[in-house]
C-alpha cells in the first residue's frame, strides 16, 4: 500500500516538475528578447514613445494653431481671386459651395424672379463677393482639418514636459516654474534603437518628417496627459525579474522531473488505463500524422506565454485558458515518452515508417503525371525551397520558431544529402556504362534500386542494350537487302549504259547511211531519256528517304487533282488499251497535302498501272471516306504478270512486277510513292487476290 502511495506521488510530482518546467522554458525562449535591452530607456518601445509624443506635440501646438482663427484673419491672395475668375466652373465641384448657394446669393423671400443658375451667379460676382466666398470656403476647410485634429487619439500626449524650438526660430516650453523630479532626458533629435529603425513605417516617419524640431523632452516621474510610460517601464521591468525567475524554475524543474522519471523506471509503474487507452488509438494513426501532431503540439508548447496582469484580471478566461495550456502539455509529454521509446527501440519506429502514409501509397504516387514530368518536379521542388527559405527568415522572429525549423531543416539537409549521393551514384554508372556502349564495348546491366526518373533511365537504358542485339541481328538481314540493291541498280543503269555505248560505236562507222546514222541517234536520244529518268527516280528516292525534303502544305481538291493526273495519262493509258473507271463519295474532296508530291503519287501509280496492267482490262480509281474521316483513295487493276513473292517487297527500291525487267522504268516507283505517303504520315496498304492487285492509301480529311 505504501509502495502504490509512493508511486502514484512520484507520477503527481513529475506531472507538476514537467507542467512547470514546460510553461517556464515557453516564457523564456519567449521572454528571451524582452529582457534586452536592461534598461527600458533603450528599447525600441521608449524610442516609439518618444516618436508618438513628438507627433501629437507637432500636431496639437504647431499645426493646430495654424487654422484656429477667425475669418477675418483668413487671407485671400490676388492669385486666388484671378484664378476663381478664370475657371468659375472648377467651384461647382465643392459641393459646401452648392450647399450654401442659396444662402449667400439669393433670398427667396424677396425676389419672385426665376432662381439663376450657380454658374451665371458665379460670373456676375465682384472681387468683393469672391474674396468672400474664398474666405468662406477655407473657413469650412480649416473647421474640418480642427476636427480631424480633435477626435485623433494621440496615444503619448502631454507625456513629457518640453522646450522645443522649431525651424522658424519658434519656442515652445511648458516647464513649471519650479523644479521637477524627472526619470529620463530626451535630446531632440532624437537616436532611436536599432530595433525602431528596422520597423518601416516609424522608420519613414521619424526621418522623412522629424517635425524639423530640436531641444529636450523631461520624463517626469508622476505621469501626465494620457501617458503610459511610466507603467510600460514597471511592466517591462517585471517581465525582466519573471524571466529571471522562470529561467531558475527551468533549472530547479529539470532536474527534479528527471529524478521522479527515474523513480517511475525504478518502480515499473505503468500509465492509467484511461491514459493508456488513449495511447493505444493515437498510434494507430500514421506515423507521418504523429510527426505533423507533434510539430504542431511543440510548436504551440514553445509559444505558450502566461501572463499574470491577465489571469488576475481575467480570471474565468484564465482557467480555460491554463486548462488548455496543461492539456497541451500532458499531450506533449506523451508523445516525449514516444519518442524515448522508438529510441530505446529503434525497429518500431522502422516498422512504423513501412507501413505509413508514404510507403504504402508511394506506388499510386509514382504513376501521377506530375511525379513523371521533369519540369514539373523542378518547379514543385524550387516552389518547396523558396517557401521553405520564407519560413526560415521569418522564424528569425521568434526564438522557439527558429529552434523548430532549424532542427527539421538540418533533418532535411541531411536525408536531402544522402538521396543526392545514392542517386548521384546510379547517375555515374549511367554515365560510365554509356561512354563503354559508345565505344563499341560489351557492359553488363545496370543495377537498378528504388524508383524515380533516374531509376526508369537505367532501366530504359538497359533495355536498349537488348534493342542493340536485336539490331544487330537484323544488320546482316539488312546487308543483304543492300546486295541486292547494288545488283538491281548495276542491272538498270548497266542496261541502257551499254546499249549507249554500242550505239555511240555503230554511229561512229563510216560505211553506214545517214538514214542508219539517224536511227542510231533516235535510238541513243530513247536510251539516254530512260537513263536520266532512273538517275532522277533514284536521286528523288534518296533525297525524300533521307527526310530532306520540306512539303509545302495547301488544302487542295483531291478530286481534281486525281483527274488532272489522269489527264496526262490518258494517252499511254489508251495505247495499253486500258479504261480508267472513277468513283468518288463526293464532287470535291479536300485535305491538306504538298500538291506536286501528291500529284507525283497520283502519277506513279498510274504510270504502273499502265505498265503492269493487262491490255484490255480497267483501271479503277475511287476515293471514299472511311469511318474515321479519312480520304481512302484505291487504285485497282488485273495484272499482266503472275506476282510470284510477296507483294510487300514492291515498295522496296528497285523492285518490280516483272522479274525479267524488260518494261520501262526505273523500279521505284512505289518506292516513292510509299516515302512521300510516309511524309504525309499517311498509310500504305498493298493486297494481291489472284491477279487483281489493289493500292490503297488513306490520308486525313480536313
Amino acid at each position: 500500500m505504501k509502495k502504490e502511495k509512493r508511486t502514484n506521488n512520484s507520477i503527481i510530482k513529475f506531472l507538476i516538475c514537467a507542467t512547470v518546467f514546460v510553461i517556464s522554458l515557453s516564457y523564456v525562449l519567449n521572454g528571451v528578447r524582452n529582457i534586452f535591452p536592461l534598461s527600458y530607456f533603450n528599447s525600441p518601445e521608449y524610442s516609439i514613445d518618444v516618436y508618438d509624443f513628438l507627433h501629437s506635440f507637432y500636431d496639437l501646438e504647431i499645426e493646430l494653431p495654424k487654422y484656429t482663427i477667425s475669418s477675418d484673419e483668413i487671407e485671400v491672395t490676388s492669385n486666388e481671386i484671378i484664378d476663381f475668375k478664370i475657371n468659375p466652373t472648377h467651384w461647382l465641384e465643392n459641393s459646401l459651395i452648392q450647399y450654401n448657394y442659396d444662402y449667400y446669393f439669393y433670398d427667396y423671400e424677396d425676389s419672385e424672379t426665376e432662381v439663376p443658375t450657380l454658374t451665371d451667379k458665379l460670373n456676375s460676382l465682384t472681387n468683393e463677393e469672391i474674396t468672400e466666398l474664398i474666405r468662406y470656403n477655407k473657413q469650412l476647410t480649416y473647421q474640418s482639418i480642427i476636427n480631424e485634429y480633435k477626435s485623433y487619439r494621440y496615444p503619448q500626449a502631454g507625456a513629457f514636459y518640453y522646450e522645443l524650438t522649431d525651424n522658424l526660430g519658434n519656442t515652445y516650453t511648458n516647464l513649471p516654474e519650479e523644479s521637477v523630479k524627472t526619470l529620463n532626458t530626451v535630446t531632440i533629435p532624437h537616436n532611436p534603437s536599432a530595433e525602431f529603425l528596422n520597423n518601416y513605417y516609424y522608420h519613414e516617419a521619424y526621418h522623412q518628417d522629424n517635425y524639423n524640431l530640436t531641444g529636450k523632452l523631461y520624463l517626469p516621474v508622476t505621469p501626465m496627459g494620457s501617458s503610459t510610460i511610466q507603467a510600460n517601464i514597471i511592466q517591462y521591468v517585471t517581465n525582466q525579474i519573471i524571466w529571471i525567475i522562470c529561467l531558475i524554475l527551468v533549472f530547479i524543474t529539470y532536474f527534479l522531473g528527471k529524478k521522479h522519471f527515474k523513480n517511475l523506471r525504478f518502480e515499473n509503474k505503468e500509465l492509467p488505463p484511461y491514459i493508456q487507452a488513449f495511447q493505444s488509438k493515437y498510434n494507430e494513426l500514421p506515423i507521418e500524422v504523429r510527426i505533423l501532431f507533434f510539430i504542431f503540439v511543440f510548436t504551440a508548447v514553445l509559444n505558450m506565454h502566461f501572463s499574470f496582469y491577465y489571469a488576475l484580471s481575467h480570471p474565468f478566461n484564465m482557467i480555460f485558458d491554463l486548462t488548455v495550456k496543461l492539456v497541451t502539455i500532458a499531450f506533449f509529454i506523451l508523445q516525449l515518452l514516444e519518442i524515448y521509446d522508438y529510441i530505446k527501440n529503434p525497429n518500431r519506429f522502422m516498422d512504423e515508417w513501412q507501413n505509413g502514409l508514404y510507403l504504402t501509397n508511394i506506388d499510386e504516387l509514382r504513376n501521377m503525371p506530375i511525379y513523371r514530368n521533369i519540369f514539373a518536379k523542378a518547379t514543385l521542388y524550387t516552389v518547396i525551397i523558396g517557401a521553405w527559405g520564407i519560413l526560415i527568415g521569418m522564424s528569425f522572429m521568434d526564438f522557439g520558431l527558429l529552434i523548430i525549423v532549424g532542427a527539421i531543416s538540418i533533418f532535411v539537409a541531411l536525408f536531402v544529402l544522402f538521396q543526392i549521393k545514392k542517386r548521384s551514384k546510379l547517375a555515374q554508372n549511367i554515365v560510365d556504362t554509356t561512354n563503354l556502349m559508345a565505344q563499341g564495348y560489351h557492359t553488363p546491366d545496370i543495377k537498378v534500386k528504388g524508383h524515380g526518373i533516374i531509376a526508369d533511365t537505367a532501366h530504359n537504358l538497359n533495355t536498349i542494350k537488348e534493342g542493340v542485339v536485336i539490331s544487330n541481328k537484323k544488320q546482316s538481314q539488312s546487308e543483304r537487302l543492300k546486295t541486292e540493291l547494288i545488283t538491281n541498280v548495276s542491272h538498270d543503269l548497266r542496261t541502257p549504259l551499254t546499249s549507249i555505248l554500242n550505239y555511240v560505236d555503230l554511229a561512229k562507222r563510216s560505211d553506214i547511211t545517214d538514214e542508219e546514222r539517224q536511227e542510231y541517234l533516235n535510238i541513243l536520244d530513247s536510251k539516254s531519256k530512260r537513263l536520266k529518268v532512273l538517275i532522277d527516280d533514284l536521286f528523288e528516292a534518296s533525297k525524300i528517304a533521307s527526310g530532306a525534303v520540306e512539303l509545302q502544305k495547301e488544302r487542295i481538291d483531291l478530286v481534281s487533282l486525281m483527274h488532272q493526273a489522269i489527264g496526262e495519262y490518258e494517252d499511254r493509258l489508251s495505247a495499253a488499251n486500258l479504261t480508267v473507271r472513277t468513283k468518288t463519295a463526293e464532287p470535291h474532296m479536300h485535305a491538306t497535302v504538298d500538291a506536286r508530291k501528291m500529284f507525283r503519287v497520283f502519277e506513279n501509280l498510274l504510270s504502273n498501272a499502265s505498265k503492269y496492267s493487262l491490255p484490255g482490262t480497267r483501271v479503277y480509281v475511287e476515293m471514299n471516306y472511311t469511318e474515321s474521316s479519312q480520304v481512302e483513295i484505291s487504285i485497282k487493276n488485273v495484272s499482266k504478270y503472275e506476282l510470284g513473292f510477296d507483294i510487300i517487297e514492291l515498295s522496296e527500291r528497285f523492285k518490280r512486277g516483272d522479274e525479267s525487267r524488260h518494261t520501262e522504268g526505273s523500279g521505284l516507283g512505289l518506292s516513292i510513292v510509299k516515302s512521300i505517303l510516309d511524309l504525309h504520315e499517311a498509310q500504305l496498304e498493298l493486297k494481291q487476290d489472284g491477279d487483281l492487285f489493289k493500292v490503297t492509301f488513306t490520308l486525313p480529311k480536313i
